[in-house]
């Protein structure tokens, strides 16, 4: 019994030796998770993806659009796949998750320099003030079941660049963001030092891979489970993180599990 366990544990541990085939995922410019750089589609999680699917012996092709017409593509079962994508009841309808999470995003709230707004982790107190977000995105449980409610006000920009420069010009309030969405972008504009973090986080999301329902991929999904716990497992996961959000002493910014 011993060693038929062992011989179970090792396949799951092998790249799949199904056929290859090409699978069609999407995604939209939220660096350092994905973004266009000089026509080629990059990013921390465009690189765990690929790596994933060459572990599985397929071949992947990632395209970029905004994100209102990744998600119709998606809905619709025009593509294989979507991410980086957080799970909501409403997305359960058409998405099967991975369970591995690709990455881990921190949504934090974004304020001018010099503004008196604080934030204690009770959205409610902030009533009075305008949050910029992006059309269709999901900021996690919290966030999303305020807005639903009407317990916030929202006002939405197409691009993360966007609301950074309506906060600039005082057109919104609050700019919502993943810090290292916002940290990046901050960096790239040159506004680092108008824009900072409200202390305390929203909450803590993972974000998965969401494949097709309509294209019946449970296979695929659990395929690309096995292949991204491999590449934890490898410490491959670790070093495409690093390669994106180093730490002096090396550690990984990205929690995962």
């Amino acid at each position: 019994m011993r060693l038929s366990h062992i011989l179970v544990a090792w396949a799951m541990l092998l790249p799949s030796m199904a056929w290859a085939a090409t699978y069609r995922l999407v995604t939209f410019e939220y660096p350092p998770y994905e973004y266009t750089e000089n026509g080629e589609v990059k990013g921390m999680a465009v690189d765990i993806v690929r790596a994933a699917f060459k572990w599985m012996n397929h071949d992947v092709s990632i395209e970029v659009y905004p994100w209102s017409r990744c998600q119709m593509l998606f809905e619709r079962g025009e593509v294989d796949g979507i991410f980086t994508f957080f799970q909501n009841d409403a997305r359960q309808a058409f998405t099967l998750f991975s369970k591995e999470t690709v990455v881990t995003q921190t949504i934090s709230l974004w304020v001018l320099k010099h503004s008196r707004i604080e934030f204690n982790g009770d959205l409610t107190r902030l009533q009075a003030y305008n949050f910029g977000v992006t059309p269709k995105t999901s900021y996690g449980e919290r966030f999303d079941t305020a807005v639903k409610y009407d317990l916030i006000r929202t006002e939405a920009a197409q691009s993360i660049e966007s609301n950074i420069l309506k906060l600039q010009k005082g057109r919104i309030d609050i700019w919502v963001s993943n810090r290292d969405g916002a940290l990046h972008e901050l960096k790239r504009l040159g506004l680092t030092h108008r824009v900072r973090e409200l202390k305390q986080p929203i909450q803590v999301v993972p974000a998965y891979v969401g494949f097709s329902r309509l294209r019946q991929h449970a296979a695929l999904r659990d395929q690309f489970d096995q292949a991204v716990a491999a590449l934890k497992l490898s410490g491959t996961y670790d070093a495409i993180v690093q390669k994106y959000l180093p730490l002096p002493d090396g550690r990984a910014l990205v929690a995962h599990n």
